[in-house]
């Protein structure tokens, strides 16, 4: 199973080196095997890169994690009055609440 987020940085699996010509990276994957950068090839194929090296992706896979990637973003970014009463009232409060020392360490 794949999972990607498209506003991972890809530049922390890649490194500096510049893609393949005519590819494009779009976020990060992660699978069973590993997490790398997703790129789309100049051909279309979707590869995981780590560090310079590429592994092919099964196209329909990659597809259909990002189908559910973008309606995820949708939906977390739709405005509601439920949404905008808690921000404010969390306003009003100070903020989100700062994490406990013993949160931060678990």
């Amino acid at each position: 199973m794949l999972t990607i987020k498209k506003s991972g940085n890809w530049k922390l699996y890649w490194g500096v080196m510049s893609l393949p010509a005519g590819a494009e990276a779009i976020g990060i994957v992660t699978r069973e095997t590993g997490t790398g950068a997703l790129i789309r090839l100049a051909n279309g194929n979707y590869v995981q890169g780590n560090a310079g090296g590429i592994r092919n992706l099964p196209k329909h896979e990659v597809e259909q994690a990002l189908q559910v990637s973008n309606a995820a973003a949708a939906l977390g970014s739709i405005k509601s009055e439920k949404k905008s009463k808690s921000s404010a009232e969390n306003g009003r409060l100070g903020g989100r609440p700062k994490k406990s020392k013993d949160e931060s360490e678990a």
